[in-house]
């Protein structure tokens, strides 16, 4: 791997860690309101959507009833209005923590330095224990819908470029999952057994890369890998991260076998 692809490496670890601690905090906020807040309760910095709202891009997706959250967030960044952060302002079903995207000087990629977290739900989960938010002798449990999962846009400072979805416990079926996101679009596998992470140790968290024909010519690429391990902060997790373009190097680097 040169030197650039080492870097890349390691600011996409970086990045996807912060996630998993992002979902840790949002998701431990479920405890206090159990209730998830209305769709049209915009943040207080961002602007109430205008009286003919039906029109914007978040809301032309709303309308499909047939639509999973994460496969009307998908429709929506497949489109030229998805490159813009303001179009995820009033999307249904994503209940965002931050009201506008924020830079982290840490993250080495300027096409990653800015990101944009909130929650959403997966379909065809059901209920666990999960963690409470609480840290040290307080950790505890509350009853929970495992498809409570982080959600990151991440970017640079104009455009959305990738969004990361983190999950508590690890689920290597990873097409399966998939497919109950997306249950109107052909998931199809591009590459797997990947040999070595990102920093050319070995492979521990069954790394695999999917296909996503949302249909019209529309498709996403999707890394999906598992921490077995969650340490402290909980029973492990199951990550996705879409991208628009094909992770060739990313696959190329970890020594996949490609489909």
């Amino acid at each position: 791997m040169t030197a650039a692809g080492g870097r890349r490496g390691c600011t996409v670890r970086f990045a996807r860690s912060v996630a998993v601690l992002a979902l840790w905090l949002a998701l431990a906020g479920c405890r206090e309101a159990p209730a998830p807040p209305s769709p049209a309760a915009a943040p207080a910095q961002t602007a109430s959507p205008a009286p003919d709202a039906a029109v914007t891009p978040a809301a032309a997706f709303q309308g499909k009833t047939q639509m999973t959250e994460l496969d009307a967030l998908l429709a929506l960044y497949v489109t030229e209005a998805g490159l813009q952060w303001r179009a995820y302002d009033g999307l249904a079903g994503v209940h965002w923590n931050d009201p506008a995207p924020v830079e982290n000087d840490a993250v080495a990629d300027p096409a990653l330095r800015y990101a944009r977290s909130g929650r959403v739900l997966l379909a065809g989960f059901g209920e666990v224990a999960l963690p409470d938010g609480n840290a040290g002798a307080d950790a505890g449990v509350r009853i929970g819908n495992e498809g409570e999962a982080g959600l990151t846009l991440n970017g640079d400072a104009d455009r959305v470029n990738e969004i990361a979805i983190v999950k508590f416990y690890p689920s290597d079926d990873y097409a399966q999952v998939l497919s109950a996101q997306f249950p109107a679009a052909a998931v199809a596998p591009v590459a797997d057994q990947c040999t070595v992470d990102a920093y050319g140790g070995e492979n521990v968290q069954h790394n695999a890369f999917y296909r996503i024909d949302l249909g019209g010519e529309r498709a996403v690429f999707v890394e999906a890998f598992v921490d077995e391990d969650g340490g402290a902060a909980g029973p492990g997790s199951t990550t996705f991260v879409f991208t628009r373009d094909k992770p060739a190097a990313r696959i190329a680097s970890m020594r996949c076998r490609e489909r």
